[in-house]
């Protein structure tokens, strides 16, 4: 165990099978879901991080049994001043209690799935490696009296979502709070103006000086003392996003220079057209080199303009390895703000009825299945949101004709299988960003309620699989 940090539920059962736990048989399986509730265990994720099946819970961890310290490059080759921000949540005195991390290392396992890197896992004493979701990583680690966060993009630091950083630091700070208030208790009773003990302190531009937040934000200007680099306030502005206001800030910097070298994915350039009209598509397309009987050819090829938007920005990076700088010079070129490139790094938020308990769980097919009657012409989109390969939207298409219900079904089922994190959660974000909305979704909750997503090892799934494999050899 010191090893890996791994028990299973049999394991500890037939330690209490012994003469000397007799008197606590009886209640094992209570005393096994208080290990869990004060985070002493932590219930592995329940589906894999790069096929998305789910799970058997076999398998626990146990965070004050692992020893082994981080030997893998990760944090040399992944987590650097080019891809990566970070804060720390600094604590009094010189050291933290082991206890404190190692909770909110269980406690992080149950929000997040353990990242694998170079064929192992990214947990150790002290460190954890976590995935939000295909581009997003998620890096804790203990130094001194430090928690240190960090937040990883695939490719460049300027194209993390400030939306998921501000979400995660809420969930972090939220953790940690509840964790030491409940040590705080333990020790003396605590009053409703007694300080927490930690703060946050932001990271500088080459992630290794502090400034406390409360300075941050109260000074214009700060230099770190190790590197001589100026930062202005609104470099923390990542961390503190007005969720609910979809407009730049006004001292927005835009796209940093490291995000406007890197190539645009499927799902930014899914959200860039989305929010330009077809006009401004058209005319863009023709700026950055696509020629007027392209943009005639996909119109007469797809019905919905929205995918002919979608579709002409994909043809154009493919045919010019097209990167953001492009798109930028594009839009100045027509006098338009480049702020619009902005909104790629912005998610949706919107009041939702879906209890907050649910939405970590995988969706049943019967869920599905109604959700799917639905969505309507907005599938394509919301195939893109949900990351699958548009190769596989294209295929799954082509299989259905015209027929959107069976398309958004074989969509969904297919991100299931194959989603990096399947669940109700992440289906609701995807509604809200294609302008579905929620109220569908809360809708069909209501009425079929909600279970636990058992998969199907063979059978209709394997069988479902099949069909959606258009190179499968008939027999």
């Amino acid at each position: 165990m010191s090893g890996s940090g791994i028990v299973q539920r049999n394991d500890l059962y037939l330690i209490w099978e012994q003469k000397h736990f007799k008197k606590i048989s009886p209640y094992k399986e209570f005393i096994f879901d208080m290990l869990i509730h004060l985070d002493i265990l932590s219930e592995q994720r329940r589906y894999d991080i790069t096929t998305g099946n789910r799970l058997p819970v076999e398998n626990f961890f146990v965070p004050c049994m692992l020893t082994q310290r981080n030997d893998t490059s990760f944090m040399a080759n992944e987590c650097t001043p080019e891809k990566a921000i970070s804060l720390a949540f600094v604590f009094k005195g010189t050291i933290i209690p082991p206890a404190l991390p190692n909770r909110l290392i269980s406690a992080c396992l149950s929000m997040w799935t353990v990242k694998a890197y170079e064929g192992r896992k990214l947990l150790f004493s002290g460190f954890i490696g976590l995935s939000f979701d295909k581009v997003h990583d998620i890096v804790v680690c203990v130094e001194a009296n430090k928690i240190l966060l960090y937040i990883v993009h695939k490719s460049s630091n300027g194209l993390i979502v400030p939306d998921i950083a501000t979400g995660i630091k809420e969930s972090m700070f939220t953790t940690l709070e509840r964790i030491s208030e409940f040590y705080q208790s333990t020790v003396h009773a605590i009053s409703s103006s007694q300080k927490l003990p930690f703060h946050i302190e932001y990271a500088c531009s080459r992630l290794e000086c502090h400034i406390p937040e409360e300075a941050a934000f109260t000074t214009d200007e700060w230099i770190c003392h190790k590197h001589k680099i100026v930062h202005t306030k609104d470099k923390w502005n990542i961390w503190n996003q007005d969720q609910a206001k979809e407009q730049c800030e006004v001292n927005c910097p835009g796209l940093q220079e490291g995000a406007l070298n890197q190539m645009p994915s499927d799902i930014e350039l899914q959200r860039f057209a989305s929010r330009c009209d077809e006009t401004t598509i058209s005319e863009l397309a023709i700026h950055l080199g696509m020629s007027f009987q392209e943009w005639e050819d996909l119109r007469c090829n797809f019905d919905r303009i929205e995918v002919v938007k979608y579709r002409i920005l994909v043809n154009w990076r493919e045919k010019c390895s097209g990167k953001f700088r492009n798109i930028a010079k594009a839009l100045t070129d027509m006098d338009l703000p480049t702020h619009k490139l902005c909104q790629i790094r912005r998610v949706i938020k919107r009041e939702c009825d879906i209890d907050e308990i649910y939405m970590d769980w995988i969706p049943t097919d019967e869920i599905l299945d109604a959700l799917a009657q639905v969505i309507g012409v907005l599938s394509f989109q919301l195939g893109i949101e949900l990351e699958l390969p548009i190769t596989s939207i294209d295929i799954i298409q082509h299989d259905n004709g015209r027929n959107l219900v069976a398309q958004c079904k074989q969509i969904l089922f297919q991100w299931r299988v194959q989603g990096v994190r399947p669940t109700i959660g992440v289906l609701v974000q995807a509604l809200l960003n294609v302008g579905r909305g929620t109220k569908c979704l809360e809708e069909i909750i209501k009425t079929v309620g909600v279970k636990k997503y058992e998969p199907q090892k063979e059978g209709k799934l394997k069988t479902f699989l099949k069909k959606l494999n258009p190179f499968q050899k008939k027999k």
